[in-house]
């Protein structure tokens, strides 16, 4: 009886034991089977990849866009597609920086209460960094004049080639969509009809002629000491009567974004004097350190105040000939009138003085000037 109950254990132990290892093996075929069809699965996902990368490149050939290339270039290196993009990359290369900079306008910085101290403030630039990292000049570039078209603060116009391609793809820089839309307030009444008046062409040369210093005062900073400091002088001498308008970087900003609208009809939201009442609170403060000096303020003309003393002395029927002569500006029929509004506007444009919101010029002189450069003939 022990014999045989010893030989049932036993039998029944090498059931269990055969049990145990046809559930190993089964496990194990399982798990086989599974690595495959899981390795299968990765390689036909990894295929597939491969396929909507390469599509993807096709597809980006042309773009020249860095970060696109190299984010395909990465993807492709990581799925071992071995893609060839050296073909699409336009000659950038990885690690190259993104070439779409906003620059900024290399200015005099004229913030001392001495003019002694300008000549030594030529080199200093306001500039503005963009994704790429880069640094350009609003106005220049290395310090020499750059005609092509530029805005405010230097973004490039016409710079880029659109391929005639029905699968062209907009690429849109984000910072292009904070632009300011509406004017600024000053300007309101020299833009439209208003930039052919007297006050707009005495408005609009004066910002002129403020831009074109600066640029001289750049050119110059290091060929003609000289020329640099007679143009760091004057626009000095526009802007030192009061400590509100001693910062000349944000006051040729100012000048850039009203251009900047005129000619584009909206201001790049990077221009830290692009708001529609910047010049208005500029004007505030400098017309409250007058009255703390007890100054009066009234005895400066702006552009519409000239104009309406020039048409009170012409009358009404000699202004509007005036007038009309103003509006053959960029014509050849140039008459009198309009030989004698040129020379009025230039010599206003080249001896004013700012007040944040527009040019300014003292009543007297403007009567002076008046009674000596208006022939009879047009009274």
């Amino acid at each position: 009886m022990d014999s045989e109950r010893l030989r049932q254990l036993e039998q029944a132990e090498e059931e269990l034991r055969r049990r145990r290892e046809r559930g190993k093996l089964a496990q194990r075929a399982f798990r086989n089977r599974r690595g495959k069809k899981v390795s299968k699965d990765k390689h036909n996902e990894t295929q597939k990849l491969k396929v909507a990368i390469e599509a993807i490149a096709r597809v980006a050939r042309q773009d020249d866009r860095p970060e696109l290339l190299q984010a395909i270039r990465e993807a492709a290196e990581a799925t071992g597609s071995g893609l060839d993009l050296q073909n699409s990359t336009n000659g950038c290369h990885k690690g190259d920086k993104d070439p779409r900079v906003a620059g900024g306008l290399s200015l005099p910085l004229l913030n001392a209460g001495d003019p002694t101290t300008v000549n030594q403030a030529t080199s200093t630039s306001l500039t503005t960094t963009t994704q790429g990292g880069s640094n350009c000049t609003g106005g220049f570039v290395g310090g020499k004049l750059n005609n092509q078209k530029m805005t405010a603060y230097g973004t490039r116009l016409g710079s880029e080639i659109v391929r005639p391609r029905l699968d062209y793809g907009l690429w849109f820089n984000t910072n292009r969509f904070m632009r300011m839309d509406s004017p600024p307030l000053d300007i309101v009444p020299y833009l439209g009809p208003g930039m052919t008046t007297f006050a707009g062409r005495i408005f609009w040369a004066s910002g002129e002629y403020l831009l074109n210093l600066c640029r001289r005062a750049e050119a110059y900073a290091d060929t003609n000491p000289s020329a640099a400091k007679d143009a760091n002088e004057k626009i000095w001498s526009m802007v030192q009567h009061s400590p509100p308008l001693h910062n000349v970087r944000y006051i040729i900003a100012l000048a850039e974004a009203r251009r900047e609208f005129r000619d584009r009809g909206y201001i790049e939201g990077n221009n830290p004097a692009g708001e529609t009442d910047s010049a208005e609170l500029l004007q505030e403060h400098v017309l409250a350190d007058y009255r703390s000096r007890g100054d009066d303020a009234t005895l400066w003309l702006s552009p519409r105040a000239v104009e309406n003393e020039l048409r009170k002395r012409l009358g009404w029927v000699s202004y509007r000939s005036f007038e009309h002569a103003l509006q053959l500006w960029d014509s050849k029929q140039a008459g009198p009138s309009l030989e004698v509004a040129r020379s009025l506007i230039y010599t206003l444009a080249s001896t004013f003085i700012c007040f944040g919101d527009g040019p300014r010029w003292r009543a007297d002189r403007m009567s002076a000037l008046f009674d000596g450069n208006i022939p009879t003939t047009l009274r």
